[in-house]
C-alpha cells in the first residue's frame, strides 16, 4: 500500500509535520538525520520536556495531550515535564555562560509584497513509498544498537574514565564498554519493572535477578556518580549551556519533546510551560516521522540555541524569525527534502517561512496565527459565521485557507489544495440536527499527518528510564536511551509487518535478555550475608534469651564500631551475638547504638 511520508514540527503550543517520500535510512544512531528504510512519514516539532517534544524536564512526563482545532483539526502541543526527585549524587554543577547574541529577527524591508487572488492550489502527488521487509528479522537488541551504537558507548567509556581521573574519585577506578552497556541495560530494565527505590532491586525482599545478577548495587551507584559525556576542561569560554550532554545529541536525530525535570540544578535551562501536563523540563525542537521515529533535534537554550547547535545560518535564513530559523535548520538535515511534505503548528508557521521553504522546493502545510500571514483576501474570523471555508492563493503559489467548524482555523500550504472537497457531519445547536459541513482536503491532510509527535511521546512515556540525580544532564542521557529504544521499536514493528510483533514491554524485556546473552558480563561477587533476626522475636521480653555455644560470629555492636571480636555464643532465640563487654549492657531486645 502506498504511503506518503511526513515530517512533523511542533513547538510551544503548536506542531508541524512533513509528509515525505521514503527512501533508505541509515541505521546508525550516529547519523539519525538520514531516514531509515522502513519509515513512512516524518515529522518535526518543538517542545517546552519540551519533547517536544522537547521535554522541559528530562524526566519524561505523561504523553502529550491532543487539542483539536475544531473537532477535526488537531493542534499538537509540546509535552510538558513532570517533577522528578533527586538523589545525593556528587558532581560538579558548573554551567557554561550564556551568550548575549540574540536570534535574528526578520527585516521588515526584506518582506516581499504578496498578491492574493481567488484560486485553489493544484495538488501534486509525492512519489509513492513501499516498505520492503528484510529477509531476516534481527533481535530487538540489534535494532537498539543501530541507534545507541558502539561509537556512543566508546565515547561514554572514555569520558567516564577521564572524569574519574580528573576528580580522583577512586585511583583504581576504570570501566569498559561492556560495563557501560550493562549499566544502560539495567536502566532500561528499571524502566520496565518499576520499584519505589533503586536499592529495592538489590534488597533481599524485592530483589530483581535481571538487575542484581548483572552488577552489584555498590558498582551501579559508583558508575552513576562518575558517568560523564564531555571533557570538563573544555567548558570554559563556550556559550553552549548543554555542553555536558552535547556529544550525545550531535550524532543523533530526535523528535521534539519535553523532558520532565523539576530540579533547580539546571538553572535557566529548565523551562516552565503552564499549558503542558509536565510543566517543568528541558525544551527541545525536533523532527519525527508519523509513526513516532525521531530524526533530528535542537536543544533550546535561549539566545544561543542555534549557535550551540553548530549549524551556520545562510544569508536567506538570517532574515527569518527565530522559530522559522529553527524549522529551516531542522529541514536542512533531511536527506530528501524535495520529496517531503512538512507539517507544523502555528508556533512555527509564518508567510516568510512558507515562502523560504517553497523557494527550496520543500512542501509545507501548517496552521498559522493571524499576525503572521499578512493580509490575504479572506473573510475575517468574525465574518466566518456559518460553518465552511474560504481560501485564496498568492501569486507565488501559497494557499491560505480559513475553515470554520466549531471554531475557526487558518492554514498556509504549498502542498495541498482545498479540493477535492469532502463533508463531515456536525451537530448544529440552532437547528438541533446533525448537518454536513464542507471539509477541505488540506485540512484532512493536516489532521492525518500530525500525530507522529504524540506517538513518539507516548512510546517514550510507556517505560521511561529512571534517572534521579542532582546532575541535571543525566535526565537528558536517560531520554537519549528512551528515544533509541523507541526508534528501534518503531523500525522493528515495520520489519515485522508480516508477522505479529510482541508487545512493547516484551520487546524491551527481550532486549535485556539479548544483551546479557551476547556480552560477557562478570557476575558480581557477594560476601557472606549476615543473618538479620526477626524483630518481633528479638524484642519480645517474654521469651528466654540465653547464649548457646555455636559457630564463631562477630559481636554486632563491636562490628559497627570497627572493632571485630569473634565469639561462639549467639542468642538461642534471635542468634544475635554480643561480646562479654556488651553482654551486660546490651541485651537482645535493646538496640545497639
Amino acid at each position: 500500500m502506498a504511503v506518503r511520508s511526513c515530517w512533523i514540527l511542533a513547538g510551544t503550543g503548536t506542531h508541524c509535520r512533513i509528509r515525505r517520500s521514503r527512501a533508505s535510512q541509515t541505521c546508525s544512531m550516529g547519523d539519525m538525520s538520514g531516514e531509515y528504510a522502513g519509515h513512512a512519514r516524518t515529522g518535526m516539532f518543538s517542545a517546552s520536556k519540551n519533547c517536544v517534544q522537547i521535554l522541559t524536564t528530562f524526566d519524561m512526563g505523561p504523553s502529550t495531550k491532543r487539542k483539536r482545532l475544531q473537532p477535526v483539526v488537531e493542534v499538537l502541543q509540546d509535552s510538558g515535564s513532570d517533577s522528578y526527585s533527586e538523589d545525593n549524587d556528587d558532581d560538579d554543577n558548573e554551567q557554561p555562560a550564556p551568550q548575549a547574541k540574540r536570534l535574528s529577527k526578520p527585516s521588515k524591508s526584506a518582506v516581499r509584497p504578496t498578491t492574493w487572488h481567488k484560486a485553489d492550489l493544484k495538488n501534486t502527488a509525492l512519489p509513492e513509498y513501499q516498505h520492503f521487509t528484510p529477509d531476516c528479522i534481527d533481535l530487538p537488541f540489534q535494532y537498539f544498537t543501530r541507534y545507541f551504537d558502539d561509537q556512543i558507548i566508546r565515547h561514554i567509556t572514555y569520558q567516564t574514565n577521564l572524569y574519574a581521573a580528573q576528580k580522583d574519585i577512586n585511583t583504581t577506578f576504570t570501566t569498559n564498554e561492556n560495563e557501560i552497556l550493562t549499566f544502560v541495560t539495567i536502566l532500561i530494565y528499571m524502566g520496565i519493572v518499576e520499584l519505589p527505590s533503586v536499592d529495592d532491586y538489590w534488597a533481599r525482599e524485592t530483589r530483581v535477578p535481571q538487575v542484581a545478577n548483572l552488577m552489584s548495587s555498590k558498582r551501579f551507584r559508583l558508575l552513576k556518580r562518575v558517568i560523564h559525556f564531555n571533557d570538563n576542561t573544555m567548558i570554559y569560554g563556550t556559550s553552549d549551556r548543554f555542553f555536558k550532554i552535547r556529544p550525545l545529541f550531535n550524532p543523533q536525530s530526535v523528535d521534539e519533546v519535553m523532558v520532565a525535570y523539576k530540579g533547580k540544578k539546571a538553572g535557566k535551562l529548565r523551562q516552565y510551560i503552564k499549558s503542558k501536563p509536565d510543566k517543568w523540563g528541558f525544551k527541545l525542537f525536533a523532527r519525527a516521522s508519523e509513526d513516532g521515529f525521531i530524526h533530528d533535534m535542537v536543544l533550546y537554550q535561549g539566545k544561543t540555541t542555534l549557535e550551540a547547535h553548530d549549524v551556520p545560518l545562510k544569508p536567506e535564513q538570517e532574515g527569518l524569525g527565530a522559530t522559522s530559523q529553527i524549522v529551516s535548520v531542522l529541514v536542512s538535515t533531511m536527506s530528501f527534502p524535495t520529496t517531503t511534505a512538512i507539517y507544523a503548528d502555528n508556533f512555527f508557521t509564518s508567510l516568510e517561512l512558507v515562502r523560504y521553504l517553497r523557494d527550496h522546493n520543500c512542501r509545507y502545510t501548517g496552521t498559522a496565527r493571524e499576525n503572521r500571514i499578512g493580509k490575504p483576501l479572506l473573510r475575517t474570523i468574525k465574518e466566518m459565521v456559518p460553518r465552511g471555508c474560504d481560501y485564496v492563493t498568492s501569486d507565488d503559489g501559497i494557499l491560505a485557507v480559513r475553515w470554520k467548524d466549531n471554531k475557526t482555523v487558518t492554514l498556509l500550504s504549498t502542498d495541498m489544495g482545498v479540493g477535492p472537497m469532502s463533508t463531515v457531519i456536525r451537530y448544529c445547536s440552532e437547528t438541533k440536527k446533525r448537518e454536513p459541513v464542507s471539509y477541505p482536503a488540506v485540512i484532512r491532510s493536516y489532521n492525518a499527518n500530525m500525530g507522529g509527535i504524540d506517538k513518539s511521546d507516548m512510546l517514550v512515556h510507556l517505560y521511561r528510564t529512571p534517572m534521579k540525580s542532582k546532575r541535571w544532564y543525566l535526565r537528558l542521557f536517560a531520554y537519549i536511551i528512551d528515544v533509541s529504544l523507541t526508534n528501534a521499536w518503531v523500525v522493528y514493528k515495520r520489519d515485522c509487518k508480516a508477522l505479529a510483533p510482541p508487545s512493547s514491554r516484551r520487546s524491551s524485556s527481550s532486549f535485556v535478555e539479548s544483551l546479557t546473552s551476547s556480552t560477557d558480563v562478570p557476575k558480581p561477587v557477594r560476601g557472606h550475608r549476615s543473618r538479620t533476626p526477626n524483630l518481633a522475636v528479638r524484642f519480645d521480653m517474654s521469651l528466654f534469651h540465653a547464649p548457646v555455644h555455636g559457630e564463631r560470629q562477630t559481636c554486632k555492636h563491636c562490628s559497627r564500631k570497627g572493632n571485630i571480636m569473634s565469639l561462639r555464643l549467639p542468642c538461642t532465640c534471635c542468634q544475635i551475638v554480643f561480646c562479654a563487654v556488651h553482654r551486660v549492657t546490651l541485651i537482645c531486645w535493646i538496640r545497639a547504638n
